[in-house]
């Protein structure tokens, strides 16, 4: 798997550094998020192993990757990690150093996956890179697979100006009836994440910097039938269904406290996410 620039006009089976590659869930109970996910989205497992002795659950979606379920390290909270593509680990974690980012967990490689490396930016959200191997996939844009990915940051400056140094994004600014700063960025002329601004009398202790990754849902199901599912597979619901331009979407947590969206993306556009707190807790 080659991973570009943009404006080297990659063909398909090449990614544009900086798009999302891979999705991970730390947690500290393997076996409820594998019951929970496989319940909610009908994922299949497979056992990996990476280059430090650590055990993964590779998810399957009908047969193709969608994700990796590991165990946190001692005392660590669950949470759903976003990886972005590099064609050199190496090289792109050292830039991101430079660039005011620390190191979390030390480079390894995944059986079938590639090298990948968690880092802590400057605006306080960790985030993976990923050098893909040439047998990676990575299925995304269906139901039970990633669809769309946001970062939500008081430090909205400070997460704009490193992500754009580090994989050259430009952006886009949106915002909503209750003064939200949405910021879309974009490889080329591809939208691949965005990041949110939190309003700062919302802000609390326990609040923290987090990606939120939105998962598939089918049109058959739904979101709020789906939300049911989660539910009687002891997920909690965070925020309700509503309806947004991405799609009739709500936000969860599994049964071991990792934070994540549903979306129907047959419902969008409908109405609007005034509604929506992305880092309510």
């Amino acid at each position: 798997m080659g991973v570009v620039p943009v404006g080297a006009a990659p063909p398909r089976w090449q990614l544009y550094a900086g798009m999302p590659c891979w999705i991970e869930l730390v947690t500290p109970d393997v076996d409820s998020a594998r019951e929970f996910y496989a319940a909610l989205f009908g994922w299949s497992y497979e056992q990996r192993n990476d280059s430090e002795g650590g055990h993964h659950l590779l998810a399957l979606h009908e047969g193709f990757p969608v994700a990796s379920l590991r165990t946190t390290a001692s005392g660590e909270d669950a949470k759903w990690r976003l990886f972005l593509a590099t064609g050199d680990c190496r090289a792109a974690c050292e830039q991101a150093v430079e660039r005011g980012a620390c190191v979390t967990v030390a480079p390894s490689q995944l059986d079938g996956v590639g090298t990948k490396v968690v880092l802590e930016g400057p605006s306080n959200a960790e985030f993976g890179l990923l050098e893909p191997e040439a047998s990676w996939q990575f299925d995304v844009g269906l139901p039970g697979t990633l669809m769309w990915a946001e970062l939500v940051t008081i430090k909205a400056q400070t997460a704009d100006l490193f992500f754009q140094d580090l994989f050259g994004y430009t952006d886009a600014q949106f915002g909503t009836e209750n003064h939200l700063d949405y910021s879309v960025w974009y490889l080329g002329e591809e939208s691949v994440l965005a990041r949110v601004s939190m309003l700062r009398e919302h802000i609390d202790a326990r609040t923290r910097p987090h990606w939120l990754l939105y998962l598939g849902v089918s049109e058959e199901v739904g979101t709020d039938e789906a939300v049911r599912r989660a539910v009687g597979a002891h997920g909690r619901v965070r925020v309700d269904p509503y309806d947004s331009a991405l799609g009739r979407a709500a936000v969860l947590r599994d049964p071991t406290g990792a934070r994540f969206a549903l979306v129907d993306p047959s419902r969008a556009p409908v109405g609007n996410a005034a509604n929506y707190d992305p880092y309510e807790d």
